[in-house]
């Protein structure tokens, strides 16, 4: 595989036998060179700042952390950073995210080293890759409704908002009613209208649109 100039690498995986079996395939490629490794979200923030990578290639699950919400952080630590998942996880809301969340390129770990060779050398050109065993069509789909579904969370009403907030924290509509001065069955008509809008099930429904959207943050 061609790579026009050196490209850094930072492998970010749990699995010590997968690092060493990349860095080893990657060894032989001209232009390649892994500058930094990591098993968990903190080591990989601080590798993508000390290394100043090119490219990490980073797997959704790992010890202590979702790599999901990692990959925002490791674009906003390293500006220029193109990452590209490497995961087992296949299912397209998952991969949506990932993409949405600053991912260059997904690529799964069944598919063949020249395939993942590919995928680097697209995200270190500034392309974007998706591995050919993914449906490309479904990914789109569910990045649409994430979107949609940003433009509906943008739609609640002050007081909405404020419910859905404490709602995603795990206060109870008494709780919240208390937090607020209102009744917890005022509470809890607000919960069943935000439900509706954001076409969600359950409470655990509303925390993974909360997280997924990265609107988590800062709500202690």
């Amino acid at each position: 595989m061609p790579i026009p100039e050196p490209c850094k690498l930072l492998l970010v995986d749990d699995h010590v036998l997968f690092r060493d079996s990349l860095k080893l395939a990657f060894r032989p490629i001209p232009g390649l060179v892994v500058v930094g490794e990591a098993s968990g979200v903190t080591d990989a923030c601080e590798m993508a700042t000390a290394t100043k990578a090119d490219v990490a290639l980073v797997d959704l699950k790992l010890r202590d952390g979702d790599g999901v919400k990692l990959l925002s952080e490791l674009r906003r630590r390293v500006p220029g950073l193109r990452v590209l998942v490497v995961s087992m996880i296949d299912d397209p809301s998952r991969v949506a995210e990932a993409f949405e969340a600053g991912a260059a390129g997904y690529a799964t770990k069944d598919e063949s080293f020249e395939a993942l060779a590919r995928a680097i050398e697209d995200v270190s050109k500034g392309s974007a890759y998706l591995s050919s065993r993914l449906s490309r069509s479904e990914v789109d789909a569910c990045r649409k409704r994430a979107t949609a579904r940003d433009s509906t969370i943008a739609s609640l009403t002050p007081r909405e908002r404020e419910v859905f907030e404490l709602v995603v924290q795990g206060l109870t509509s008494a709780q919240i009613g208390d937090r607020l001065g209102t009744s917890p069955r005022t509470v809890e008509t607000h919960r069943i209208r935000i439900l509706h809008k954001l076409r969600a099930k359950s409470v655990l429904d509303l925390a993974r649109i909360a997280a997924q959207r990265g609107l988590l943050k800062g709500w202690n």
